[in-house]
């Protein structure tokens, strides 16, 4: 009687391992012939491209990229008057305003943006702009004037003399009768 009741068990270990070992020589032999497809479809060589001759790079297509003008396409372009009158500068640049003068009119610019006759408004600071105009660097400043914006009047000289040097107002009391 122990020896069937040891059957059973002896019987499921035995079945249990020769599944298991069946599965993993399935997985082995599947791994097997993917392998071998790999070696005549995968890993063929890649066929020789045709060497082209390399073309050098668009300089337009860069230029714009950066938002300048190349060299060439700099001398086809004509030399537009640019003057700053006012620029707006705030704490965060991407606020800040130039107001510039060309011969088109004058108009409040952004970093960034592009300017008449080509180039771009790079800088904007309190006392001068910076552009990039035709692949090349440019500052633009505020004009400084000669004479004072402001100007002091000069004392008034048709008061009379008794009421000219006095500060108070005594002299505006009429007296009572």
């Amino acid at each position: 009687m122990n020896a069937l009741r040891l059957c059973p068990r002896v019987a499921l270990r035995v079945g249990v391992w020769w599944l298991l070992l069946g599965w993993l020589g399935w997985l082995g032999h599947d791994s097997w012939r993917w392998l071998q497809s790999l070696d005549q479809h995968g890993n063929a060589p890649p066929p020789e491209a045709a060497a082209s001759p390399r073309l050098p790079p668009d300089a337009a297509a860069i230029a714009q990229l950066f938002g300048v003008l190349p060299q060439e396409a700099a001398g086809n372009q004509p030399r537009v008057p640019l003057t700053l009158l006012a620029s707006l500068v705030e704490s965060r640049p991407e606020l800040s305003r130039a107001l510039i003068e060309s011969p088109e009119g004058s108009r409040f610019y952004r970093i960034g943006e592009a300017l008449p006759g080509g180039g771009s408004l790079r800088e904007i600071s309190t006392d001068q702009v910076h552009v990039q105009r035709f692949g090349e660097d440019q500052a633009l400043s505020l004009t400084r004037h000669t004479t004072p914006l402001l100007i002091p009047l000069p004392a008034p000289r048709d008061l009379p003399s008794s009421t000219a040097g006095r500060g108070d107002h005594d002299s505006l009391v009429q007296p009572s009768l």
